[in-house]
């Protein structure tokens, strides 16, 4: 293991996108006090997403011969910056900051026994009262030196990890899930905010939730490869566990833990909306944005930002995404999310390529919520606009809304993260399951609800064959019965 030092220029990292600002209470900054991690080289380093962060792919050029998890840079004067910003900083400002540590390593990695980084920045912190949240994220049991300074700072919460109760799943070693559940334990007897993050969740004994409360703890976070690595499970689907574990991209055991753990009544949060999840502390956090910059998105002011420049008119589709009161921010919980103009159907592609026609220039992806969508006039050469999200959870977790025009009627849909969606001057669609083998099409084309939706409206030519490959995994949640349980509990909560 390679180990450097140097002197950075900064240590808080402003976040205006990922899943810090995901959640309902988004983070303002993160905080990384090392460059790369010895965990990398145990378990979790064969499916660890940070290799794939800034932080380490512009490492050093000390670094960058090394592989993840065979080389550390400290950032020696981390304590020090800490200590000049917040020094620098109105109380108001501090009052902004929700800080996450550390996205992009460990913190309490062992190497933090002898150069006490951490200990330095939790010193730091512990001289301010005001700061609005503090998260110390780790799987190691190191943490508990710090329960002393961590007690007194009214802002802190640690965030163990623990991905399961087997320990044959720690492949390939790293602390101890049994420590681990003691950890968190004595956590919540000193008097530490404390929530534990099943993150990813491993395979797992049936006593799992049990011995997860039985901590203590009152908070947890499940999160999932699918859901949790940024892509879809596209970045694990790449990595060496993915080759070890054939059932890697399977999320039904995570929704059944999580489940459990809200049948005992704690608080259950789900990948990033989970680790977002902690209320705000103060008035000015409240009225933040990610980034930390004051947000004049209240009353009056939301209103003005939210409505289009021109009123619009009294028969035009119109489409809000969220509600007015609720401060302004990346819509949470859908890394892709559209609006198409559907004028045809090919019956070639599943997905958003089976819709002909063209994308709503104000929604892909990055569209923020609240927000005020005026659709295209009825006069256009089109037949249905087709609201679409991918959820970061599972399958029927995704958004299907399928609308034609319909003056002084209305559509009310509410998002599996309980994000309002309104569309006036329109009637919402059904969308006809299609039995796999239908055609002989593949499920992955079957199961789309795009393309159910396309065979339903525009009919199928009998000929026309799929251009696009099956599926890698075999998707098993893909099925009405799925779709229905999903929908059940998001009308009964």
């Amino acid at each position: 293991m390679l180990v450097t030092e140097r002197e950075a220029k900064s240590i808080l990292s402003a976040q205006t996108n990922g899943f810090l600002v995901q959640g309902p209470y988004p983070f303002t900054h993160a905080l990384s006090p090392f460059s790369g991690c010895q965990f990398g080289q145990t378990t979790c380093g064969l499916f660890c997403y940070a290799q794939y962060l800034p932080n380490w792919h512009y490492r050093s050029e000390a670094l960058k011969p090394h592989r993840w998890g065979h080389a550390v840079e400290v950032k020696a004067n981390a304590p020090a910056l800490l200590g000049d910003y917040l020094a620098k900083c109105t109380q108001s400002q501090r009052r902004q900051l929700r800080i996450f540590m550390a996205t992009a390593t460990d913190p309490y990695m062992p190497l933090e026994k002898e150069r006490q980084i951490t200990r330095g920045l939790v010193e730091v912190f512990a001289r301010y009262d005001d700061l609005d949240l503090l998260v110390i994220q780790t799987r190691s049991p190191l943490v508990a030196r710090d329960f002393d300074l961590l007690r007194h700072i009214p802002y802190a919460w640690l965030s163990l990890t623990i991905e399961s109760d087997d320990e044959a799943q720690n492949l390939r070693g790293g602390p101890a899930f049994t420590t681990r559940f003691a950890v968190a334990a004595a956590a919540i007897e000193a008097g530490v905010r404390t929530q534990i993050a099943v993150s990813p969740c491993l395979p797992h004994s049936d006593r799992f939730a049990p011995k997860l409360l039985a901590t203590g703890v009152q908070r947890f976070v499940v999160d999932t490869f699918t859901a949790g690595d940024g892509q879809g499970g596209g970045r694990t689907a790449r990595s060496p566990y993915a080759r070890l574990v054939e059932d890697w991209d399977d999320d039904a055991p995570a929704e059944a833990l999580a489940d459990v753990l809200r049948g005992a009544g704690v608080d259950v949060g789900w990948s990033a909306e989970g680790f977002g999840g902690i209320p705000y502390r103060t008035e000015e956090a409240k009225k933040g944005h990610p980034g930390g910059r004051a947000a004049a998105e209240q009353g009056d002011e939301m209103q003005l930002r939210l409505l289009p420049p021109e009123p619009p008119p009294a028969d035009a589709m119109v489409l809000t995404i969220g509600t007015p009161d609720e401060p302004r921010r990346p819509l949470p919980g859908f890394p892709y999310f559209w609006l198409k103009y559907v004028t045809g159907f090919d019956a070639r592609y599943h997905c958003a390529q089976a819709l002909l026609g063209p994308f709503h220039k104000g929604i892909w992806s990055t569209v923020k919520a609240p927000s005020v969508h005026v659709l295209t006039q009825p006069k256009e050469p089109w037949r249905y606009a087709y609201l679409c999200g991918v959820a970061e959870t599972r399958w029927a977790d995704n958004l299907h809304v399928p609308v034609e025009f319909a003056p002084g009627q209305e559509v009310e849909a509410v998002t599996y993260n309980g994000v309002r969606i309104h569309i006036t001057n329109a009637r919402r669609l059904d969308i006809p399951w299609l039995d796999d083998g239908w055609n002989g099409f593949p499920r992955s084309f079957t199961t789309c609800r795009n393309f159910q939706f396309a065979v339903a409206m525009f009919g199928y030519d009998g000929v026309t064959r799929p251009a696009q490959p099956e599926f890698t995994s075999a998707n098993r949640d893909r099925s009405l019965t799925t779709l229905q349980r999903r929908a059940r509990r998001r009308n009964n909560p």
